[in-house]
């Protein structure tokens, strides 16, 4: 058996550790809440859960703390560091239909469009200024550039071009 984790496998993992932090209370909404031994307590006393169901969650409890005690302890001591590292940022949350496809559509606006800072943005749209548009004596109406500066309100050069408001020559 390997001593690392390829990344879906990590990822399960994680899940499974996720999980038994629930178990522990220790992972709802950053605040401590019931472990599993409250809750098989409360819902025996409440009459919801049998003996059979009561001794079937223990048991799966039992057994996922071994697998994943003995995954752990097989694994090298650099993939034992990144797992600690890492399930303190991890997280998994039950979320219905229509928060995850907006939660997706989040993600895939992202990918689409970039959101940075308008002041870096501005200092990218310089840089790229300094190298096309410095001494540039092409036509507005064939560039590239010029249109996604006017729709984001790129400064004009102020240099009076007559082939274009962003061209200009240095000194």
């Amino acid at each position: 058996m390997r001593d690392y984790l390829n990344a879906n496998e990590r990822n399960q993992f994680m899940v499974l550790q996720s999980i038994v932090q629930m178990i522990d209370g220790l992972r709802n909404s950053g605040a401590n809440g019931p472990k599993i031994s409250s809750m098989l307590e409360d819902w025996t006393a409440r009459g919801n859960m049998s003996k059979d169901e009561h001794r079937s969650l223990k048991t799966a409890e039992t057994y996922l703390r071994k697998y994943l005690t003995s995954v752990y302890e097989r694994l090298g001591s650099k993939e034992q560091d990144v797992i600690k590292k890492k399930i303190t940022n991890y997280d998994f949350k039950l979320v219905d239909d229509f928060t995850l496809k907006q939660v997706q559509r989040d993600i895939a606006d992202r990918f689409v469009n970039a959101a940075v800072p308008r002041e870096q943005f501005n200092n990218w749209c310089e840089e790229i200024m300094h190298v096309k548009c410095n001494g540039c004596t092409a036509d507005w109406k064939t560039c590239n550039l010029h249109q996604i500066f006017e729709d984001n309100f790129i400064p004009e050069s102020g240099f009076d071009c007559k082939n274009c408001k962003f061209a200009y020559r240095s000194k």
